[in-house]
């Protein structure tokens, strides 16, 4: 019986405690799956939770789809073939990438979300969403739009919005705490609602166009680019078309969100009203340590969510560092 005993308490110091020593970061792999990495966040945001988790010890591969959701699909598949140890995406289209994503559940391979959750129904897909609450975002911009509409004097105003990638579940979210803030400002109405798909080039077109077919109306008075780089897009439209710009020459009042460089030098300069933070170097590292800690035996909330705060020139010099991307 003693020696029964004592072959128990050796088993029982040699396991390790905790199971932490099993789940431990170092050599683990990770997947990171991007829509593009050109895009300015998507890349400062993918680049910095590699950083991160690569000092954790842990193996990081980046891919870009390229806003292709069959790529991203297919590049799911691949993670899943090679037993990857977690997947980290922000998904292309939250439709396609559910046979997908349903496959790697039935893997085992956990999901972590990044720059937009899924829908409610979807949650059993993925085990954590880590980043911004877009609401919020969405909240700021109709905020800061009425206050920049309220500064140059205009109680009734016509506003546009050109957003992300309009079937993205986080382009929907921004797009309905704006609304709300609108009704809120009975005066305010938005006529026009097109997708930018991210992209200033598009952006600048979009708006462009918008700006010309409500000339014979009175005109825009105010504009909801989603990201600072389509902001920048609608400045440069507005400026193209001869209009007078922002509160300071009583124009088209512009506002963006993502807190980019973009952003913070045309609210300085005034020719932008306001932004939002989403900063991604700031959420990238936050979301590379709870993925360690994850790997440690940490569980992970369903929304591990940062706090927003809205930019104007009030208060930009507190965040320019952070939205230096």
């Amino acid at each position: 019986m003693r020696q029964l005993m004592g072959l128990l308490v050796f088993v029982l110091l040699a396991l390790p405690l905790g199971g932490a020593a099993i789940a431990a970061p170092q050599g683990k792999r990770v997947v990171v799956l991007a829509t593009s990495n050109t895009n300015p966040y998507i890349g400062a945001w993918t680049g910095t939770f590699t950083k991160f988790a690569t000092q954790a010890g842990i193996k990081v591969t980046n891919l870009s789809a390229n806003y292709d959701a069959a790529v991203q699909s297919q590049q799911i598949d691949d993670a899943i073939a090679q037993k990857y140890d977690l997947i980290v995406i922000c998904y292309i289209n939250d439709q396609a990438i559910v046979p997908a994503l349903t496959r790697a559940k039935a893997a085992g391979i956990p999901v972590v979300l990044y720059a937009t959750p899924m829908r409610k129904d979807q949650e059993d897909l993925w085990t954590s969403y880590i980043g911004t609450q877009n609401s919020e975002l969405g909240r700021f911009a109709g905020e800061e739009l009425a206050q920049g509409l309220a500064a140059e004097g205009k109680t009734k105003a016509k506003v546009v919005a050109v957003t992300g990638i309009a079937q993205m579940i986080n382009v929907k979210a921004r797009m309905d705490a704006f609304k709300a803030v609108l009704a809120q400002h009975p005066g305010m109405t938005l006529v026009a609602t097109e997708d930018g798909k991210w992209n200033t080039a598009v952006t600048e077109k979009v708006t462009g166009e918008l700006l010309v077919r409500f000339a014979g109306q009175g005109g825009i008075d105010g504009v909801y680019a989603m990201a600072d780089n389509q902001a920048t897009g609608a400045i440069n439209a507005v400026q193209s078309a001869g209009l007078p710009l922002g509160v300071a020459n009583k124009g088209v009042v512009v506002v963006g969100s993502n807190c980019m460089k973009d952003g913070i030098v045309h609210i300085r300069s005034g020719e932008q009203y306001g932004t939002a933070t989403q900063i991604p170097t700031e959420e990238a590292e936050y979301a590379a340590k709870k993925v360690a800690a994850y790997f440690n035996g940490e569980p992970l909330k369903k929304y591990e969510t940062i706090p927003v705060y809205g930019v104007t020139k009030a208060n930009v010099d507190q965040f320019a560092a952070g939205c230096s991307y």
